[in-house]
């Protein structure tokens, strides 16, 4: 199954505009979905900061700042 990664912050409209994006998606793309808050992973605040969300898909960094639907659902199927 592939796997969407967001991180996100935490008062962040833009991550929350793609979680609930990514929520709507995984019921009929079929994906496992992981968020983790950007401020417990000290490694990727480093590289990240604010440039969030920060999308992953199996691992690749697909999208920051802003989740287009459209690429968002061209890169799932091209990192299948």
């Amino acid at each position: 199954m592939t796997k969407v990664l967001i991180y996100k912050k935490e008062g962040c409209h833009l991550c929350d505009e793609a979680e609930e994006v990514l929520e709507r998606l995984k019921k009929e793309k079929k994906f496992f979905l992981e968020k983790i808050m950007l401020e417990e992973n000290t490694d990727m605040f480093e590289r990240f900061g604010n440039k969030v969300p920060v999308v992953f898909i199996n691992d690749r960094m697909a999208l920051e700042f802003k989740l287009d639907e459209k690429t968002f659902l061209k890169k799932l199927a091209e990192y299948e």
